[in-house]
């Protein structure tokens, strides 16, 4: 369309000149299509996917190689170093029962580290663990964006690109324009 206007102006320009005159004709014309070659880009598609993953593991089991430290004894023992700590130092009221608190607190956590570094690995215990791991797949493809066709058309080969796949031997019907000018 656009071609058929500029060649419109070009020959109305030299008609208006006078020195030139051009002429052009148009016709349907039937050629065979000799071969045909996809045009194909590539094409990268990922695709997320989830896969549940398990191991097992084994996972230890502690035991106490000597005996465990009594927690109520420290605490008792804590409350009553804490509460005279507290009235020796103190002589606010109340001093002595804030320092058998704290005094038994601190006992507490005694025995507890105690007791913790008493304990040892004495088995294991197998165990299966489970996680989603996400992971992205990517294909690649060539993908068909269209069709370069080769015609024989008034006994001349010519290429022509289309979004139409046809098939070697076929029959096809062109549009032919033909111009004519003088120099």
């Amino acid at each position: 369309m656009i071609k058929t206007i500029y060649f419109a102006l070009a020959t109305l320009l030299l008609v208006i000149s006078g020195s030139v005159y051009a002429t052009s004709s148009s016709e349907t014309v039937q050629g065979e299509v000799i071969s045909v070659m996809e045009k194909t880009r590539e094409v990268i598609r990922q695709t997320p996917i989830t896969e549940r993953v398990c191991e097992d593991r084994d996972v230890p089991v502690y035991g106490s190689n000597e005996q465990p430290a009594n927690e109520l004894g420290s605490m008792i023992i804590g409350g009553i170093i804490g509460s005279a700590i507290g009235n020796k130092f103190s002589d606010s009221e109340g001093a002595g029962a804030a320092g058998t608190v704290a005094g038994a607190i601190l006992g507490k956590e005694t025995a507890n580290q105690a007791n913790e570094k008493n304990k040892e690995i004495v088995g294991y215990n197998r165990t299966r663990s489970c996680e989603d791991v996400r992971t992205v797949t990517q294909q690649t493809f060539q993908e068909v964006i269209g069709y370069r066709l080769t015609i024989n058309v008034d006994g001349k080969i010519i290429d022509i690109d289309t979004q139409t796949k046809y098939l070697p031997g076929s029959q096809i019907s062109l549009f032919k324009t033909t111009s004519y000018s003088v120099q």
